[in-house]
């Protein structure tokens, strides 16, 4: 019986970034795809798109890892229930949100 070797090909996770209101400034842009290998986490999500930026926008972002601003993150429209511990999945859209304030009712 002859054996194959089958190399292990780690898949890769497509994921939709938007950034909302004043953070598309802040970052440059108002959404953009990033594509992790393997099993991401949104922690590792946040990390990745902190690596890519620079300034006041690498700050904002490292402020979400370490709990330290209020930016809300949502996936696929829904708060995650494991925090920066959620696991992403191909295609998943992820949404940042800053808080608003100021303005009349």
């Amino acid at each position: 019986m002859r054996k194959h070797s089958v190399e292990s090909v780690e898949s890769v996770v497509r994921i939709k970034v938007k950034y909302m209101l004043w953070l598309i400034d802040k970052v440059g842009t108002s959404e953009e795809v990033v594509e992790i290998p393997g099993e991401p986490t949104l922690g590792e999500l946040i990390n990745v798109l902190a690596e890519s930026k620079t300034g006041r926008a690498r700050e904002l972002l490292l402020g979400i890892q370490r709990g330290e601003t209020d930016v809300l993150v949502l996936v696929n429209s829904k708060t995650p229930l494991n925090g920066l511990d959620t696991k992403l999945r191909d295609g998943d859209n992820v949404v940042l949100i800053p808080p608003v304030s100021g303005g009349v009712i």
